[in-house]
């Protein structure tokens, strides 16, 4: 009889040691092919080209050969463009031959030549940097709560829910922002252009130069400010939560008797393959960014090196209203530029920020 009882309290006493490490791992298994589908469904959504299975072994010439690609399809545009203004250019410098350059109607003349031009194209990049703005900012809002998710599942529950509000919350902002001012004030650099290039003794360079310089000290100091502030709440709600785990990592060994030492060892494991989760689904998140905004700005770059040429070219030729025309357009670029460059950095920034606190 006590052989018998001493065999069930046995039993009794090991059956807790085997089945929590096997409800573990196959809920482990589970949730990480669930975030692997979810993560596949997004990148696919938005044309990356890549899975979660890809990511671990991308390399940057891999990257490099699908940027590229990219690109590669809108060079023909701003070439086409640089073509125009020069002929343009050339075309001014004849008319000048004919007329005093210091003739309001052969300004306008140049003026009006130029805009026909640029206008249309001019059009088609601001129509694109709107696009690539908005496509970001969708696939922030779908990519950030399966990040936040695997934050969690490490144990952030505080940090997760911090990032996620603040990141999602400067999305949504710097989408409505770009969208209800972000074109009008590019719209207004170039109409600014157009009607300082007519009359060459009233110049409005000044002003251009201004809302350059406003727009991109105000979203420099502010994509500062707010990843200061998100770094500093992410680190001290990631110390919380980190001395949340290891509180409660202690009270299981300590008061669950002979099992509480292979479950705490047990979370460890799950915890550290959720980390490694986490940063797979992180990569992805910055390889989805650079596919996104990367040939929008490459783009972008080879439009203000076009300005460029072109303003140093009319400059020769002495066609100052084209130069000054050409100019303004391009401090337009620069705005758009820096508020591209800006969101982006804000999320790479963020999501390092996040991965890094769970990671520690």
């Amino acid at each position: 009889m006590k052989r018998l009882i001493v065999m069930a309290v046995s039993l009794f006493l090991i059956f807790p040691c085997i089945s929590p490490l096997s409800a573990f791992a196959e809920g482990t298994a589970d949730y990480t092919a669930e975030i692997a589908e979810e993560l596949d469904g997004i990148l696919s959504e938005f044309g990356t080209g890549f899975e979660m299975s890809d990511i671990e072994n991308l390399s940057l010439a891999n990257l490099w050969d699908r940027l590229w690609q990219e690109f590669s399809t809108r060079l023909s545009s701003p070439m086409k463009m640089m073509s125009s203004v020069f002929l343009v250019i050339v075309f001014s410098a004849v008319v000048k031959s004919f007329a005093d350059s210091s003739d309001d109607m052969y300004n306008m003349i140049c003026v009006i030549a130029s805009v026909i031009v640029i206008l249309p194209r001019l059009t088609e990049v601001y129509g694109g940097i709107l696009q690539s703005i908005q496509t970001m900012g969708g696939f922030i809002l779908v990519f950030v709560p399966v990040l936040s998710a695997v934050s969690v599942a490490c144990g952030g529950f505080t940090t997760a829910g911090v990032c996620h509000m603040l990141l999602l919350g400067a999305s949504e902002v710097i989408v409505r922002i770009s969208e209800c001012y972000l074109m009008p004030v590019l719209g207004i650099t170039a109409s600014i252009g157009a009607t300082g290039s007519v009359f060459p003794n009233t110049s409005l360079d000044s002003i251009v130069n201004l809302l350059k310089k406003a727009v991109t000290w105000g979203i420099s100091i502010t994509m500062t400010l707010f990843t200061g502030f998100v770094t500093l709440k992410c680190t001290i709600t990631g110390r919380a939560d980190g001395a949340a785990g290891k509180t409660a990592k202690m009270l299981v060994s300590g008061f669950v008797p002979i099992v509480g030492g292979a479950v705490s060892d047990a979370y460890s494991t799950v915890k550290g393959s959720f980390e490694v989760i986490g940063g797979t689904v992180g990569a992805a998140g910055f390889v989805a960014i650079a596919i996104i905004i990367l040939p929008t700005l490459l783009e972008l770059l080879v439009y203000r090196f076009v300005m460029w040429a072109g303003s140093a070219a009319a400059d020769v030729f002495g066609a100052d209203s084209i130069s000054k025309l050409l100019k303004s357009i391009d401090g337009g670029f620069a705005i758009a530029q820096c508020v591209m460059i800006c969101y982006s950095v804000i999320f790479i920034l963020c999501t390092a920020i996040l991965m890094k606190t769970f990671g520690g």
